[in-house]
């Protein structure tokens, strides 16, 4: 993030133009273009009124919800303000998907943490930067927002130029969140061809630190699957993460990144980009396993999968085993270590 932030603080591109003070926004019911081309003063909106606002002390003030300074969009929470604001980002969604209010996975304003002078903002997910052409575009993403007031919306950034070509001029637009459940990603839900079973007995447990914990199941009875959910860190009869029954692995409502060879303890933050999701024909976790054909068993992959669940969590998970204790005598055990980790950033 640091050189990224550096070119776009150097790209003459969107060097600041217009008026400075924010007057030239125009705000609507649900949509707002935001005149944020100061490099020193922040534009404050309040959604829920949908009206720019002019808080005494923004600092300490509920009357906003996002604060605007050309690419830098912050939000009232954490480290920005005191409202407790949060945001989930769901990545290559739809606008016109009916979210719902994720359980987990909310992140709000951070302390800088890469030393580049700015905080984490929770919306630095929001644009894509082109270095060749100096271009802002919004990213492939929406959110859903919890905002100062505690209300729920999602959220689209669509544009950073005016009509005029001139940088600076945020458009985004937000929406109606239902407030429990779990999310609609757009693939709508999964069909379940099989009976998941709660029946926890095989299922253990172990902390190994770090928040790491790792998980041993078995998954060898035909009549039904383990069906995993990570909220729970438990077997569900409906609303799961993973579904398991002996070697078959399915991802269901989940989207799922695959990272051949990525070492598990780094990995502390979802990617951006290479999100999967099942198919009719194409399981994701398919090719979790690599069969030896001397020894007639199953060894784990090299590989590293990333959930964002239904719900808007975000985990990192890697198989270790299919064996307990390494007795090859005792298929469908399989072993498997995992830990939340934090939303994607840009």
């Amino acid at each position: 993030m640091n050189t990224l932030l550096l070119l776009l603080s150097c790209a003459a591109s969107i060097a600041p133009q217009g008026d400075d003070t924010g007057g030239a926004s125009q705000v609507a019911a649900g949509e707002a273009v935001i005149d944020a081309t100061s490099e020193t003063d922040w534009v404050y909106l309040d959604l829920g009124g949908g009206q720019v606002v002019s808080p005494a002390d923004p600092d300490d003030s509920a009357e906003w919800d996002l604060g605007f300074r050309r690419y830098k969009v912050k939000i009232n929470g954490g480290i920005s303000g005191t409202a407790d604001m949060a945001v989930v980002p769901f990545f290559e969604t739809p606008y016109s998907t009916e979210l719902e209010a994720p359980t987990d996975g909310w992140v709000t304003d951070q302390a800088d943490a890469d030393a580049d002078g700015d905080p984490e903002y929770a919306l630095d997910t929001w644009f894509a930067y082109d270095a060749d052409t100096h271009q802002v575009t919004p990213a492939d993403v929406i959110y859903a927002v919890r905002d100062a007031g505690g209300d729920l919306a999602k959220l689209q950034f669509l544009a950073y130029y005016d009509d005029a070509g001139s940088p600076g001029y945020v458009h985004l637009r937000w929406g109606a969140l239902a407030e429990q459940g779990g999310t609609d990603t757009g693939t709508g839900p999964t069909e379940v061809p099989f009976t998941c079973s709660a029946d926890a007995s095989s299922l253990t447990n172990s902390d190994q630190g770090g928040g790491v914990t790792l998980t041993r199941l078995y998954t060898g009875d035909v009549k039904s699957w383990m069906c995993w959910s990570f909220a729970s860190a438990g077997l569900v009869s409906e609303g799961w993460d993973l579904a398991m029954q002996k070697w078959d692995f399915r991802a269901g409502d989940s989207r799922v990144a695959v990272l051949p060879g990525q070492d598990f303890d780094s990995l502390a933050q979802a990617p951006t980009e290479g999100w999967l999701s099942d198919t009719d024909d194409d399981k994701v976790m398919e090719d979790w396993y690599i069969y030896n054909t001397t020894e007639h068993t199953l060894d784990p992959a090299d590989v590293v999968y990333v959930f964002q669940t239904a719900t808007g969590g975000y985990y990192k998970l890697q198989i270790v085993s299919y064996y307990p204790d390494g007795d090859t005598e005792q298929p469908h055990w399989p072993a498997f270590r995992w830990a939340a980790v934090s939303a994607p950033k840009g």
